[in-house]
């Protein structure tokens, strides 16, 4: 008589609980944590009274044959739950609950999942029962498939919960509460079942050796070795490209420089308004050759043209700068009397690079410093930018080395052949010889 009173009290007990309003006011919100938490062991007390522990699944059996795909589960009250598909009748702890078609979708479905399930443990095929889901089929297929799903979400729960998740079972659904979220996180057990069963289908992928690689951070070291790698590969390419250029074309790159030396301002204003005129320039010109049939066969080639003549003129100028930089940069050395052997175009591209990329090989080796590396890369970015708009103003001045009106050439000295001349030629002399 005392038991039966005290399962009625803790039945009365759980069912005042259960009415009481679902959500709390304001001024008990956060003690609403402690209170589910003393629910749940409530709730976990009430198992243990009423012997509701007793349908926990301790181990499982399959079997499959040509007539028979059966899976048997023991309890851990001794007792044991059986779901089998035998000659065509669905059976669900040994009775009748539906006829299904033998050899049809509903069947290897069921046939596969247990298959599937022979490789896992208790756990994980519990886990697949709950995310399995019948095929699409029609007639006694799709009754016989409903009652088989029902079926397999009330099989009973596994001994022990997962990692994390505080579970509270009941015989038709459960609820998960995640400890470490920022607020407790209620789902279904099937969305917890849908969840494991995806990571068991993916802790079963074969790896396939990805071109993927493991993210790791990058040590200041390596990244100084990175940023002077890059400073390093643009300095030879640019390199290569300036002695090309100086190869084949040297007068034109030297008209260019001195156009830039001579008339920097006016280099810069061209080359800025340039900038500005180059996008509408490209669309007149394409609207231009759209509306005639010559323009239209000439624009697959036209518009390719005018895009390496901007970049060739842009680079070209900035090289030609590089140049200008490196030859001022000499001959005010050898102004001060350093010795220079045999100064030459090549020369002063190479030392004119070497300027212009100091900054940002500043840059790369202060890369562990932080704001250090900026104010060299803010310097840099504005000291090529302006490299770049005073050599593309001295390519359009000097109609890419073609004219030297702005390059400010001069004569050189005359050499004493040209100031010599014969006695008899100059007046001094000739007076001379009248005296005597």
């Amino acid at each position: 008589m005392s038991r039966f009173s005290f399962r009625f009290s803790l039945v009365a007990a759980v069912v005042v609980l259960a009415g009481a309003p679902k959500r709390a006011p304001a001024a008990i919100a956060p003690y609403a944590g402690d209170a589910q938490a003393a629910l749940t062991n409530g709730m976990r007390l009430l198992r243990r009274a009423l012997h509701l522990g007793q349908d926990e699944v301790v181990s499982h059996a399959i079997s499959l044959s040509s007539r028979e795909a059966a899976l048997e589960l023991e309890l851990a009250g001794g007792r044991t739950r059986t779901v089998a598909l035998q000659g065509g009748v669905v059976l669900i702890d040994g009775a009748r609950a539906g006829r299904y078609t033998p050899g049809g979708r509903l069947e290897r479905a069921w046939r596969r999942l247990l298959a599937d399930g022979g490789a896992l443990d208790t756990r994980g095929l519990l886990v697949a029962l709950r995310a399995w889901h019948a095929p699409s089929v029609s007639g006694e297929d799709a009754v016989a498939g409903t009652r088989l799903e029902e079926s397999l979400q009330t099989i009973g729960v596994v001994r022990g919960a997962p990692t994390g998740v505080t579970t509270v079972a009941r015989a038709d659904s459960a609820r998960a509460r995640f400890e470490g979220a920022a607020r407790p996180v209620s789902i279904t057990l099937r969305d917890l079942a849908a969840l494991d069963s995806l990571k068991l289908h993916l802790g079963a992928l074969e790896d396939v050796g990805g071109d993927g690689e493991p993210a790791t951070r990058v040590s200041p070291l390596n990244r100084v070795v990175g940023d002077a790698s890059t400073v390093v590969a643009f300095f030879v390419a640019l390199a290569m490209l300036g002695f090309g250029a100086v190869f084949f074309g040297r007068r034109y790159v030297e008209t260019v420089a001195d156009t830039a030396t001579h008339s920097f301002g006016r280099s810069l204003v061209v080359g800025l308004l340039g900038q500005l005129l180059l996008l509408p320039t490209f669309a007149m010109l394409i609207v231009g050759l759209i509306f005639t049939i010559v323009g239209i066969l000439l624009l697959p080639v036209v518009v390719p043209a005018f895009i390496v003549a901007a970049c060739a003129a842009v680079l070209g100028g900035y090289l030609a700068v590089a140049h200008a930089v490196g030859e001022t940069f000499t001959r005010r050395r050898m102004a001060h009397g350093a010795f220079v052997r045999a100064p030459n175009a090549y020369g002063y591209l190479f030392t004119g690079l070497l300027g212009l990329l100091g900054l940002w090989a500043a840059a790369a080796l202060t890369g562990w410093m932080g704001p250090v590396v900026i104010l060299f890369r803010a310097a840099a970015l504005i000291v090529t930018w302006l490299a770049a708009t005073v050599g593309f103003g001295a390519v359009l001045l000097s109609r890419a080395g073609l004219r030297e009106t702005f390059a400010g050439r001069h004569l050189g000295e005359m050499s004493d052949e040209y100031l010599w001349a014969t006695p008899p030629a100059t007046p001094t002399a000739a007076r001379m010889n009248a005296k005597d």
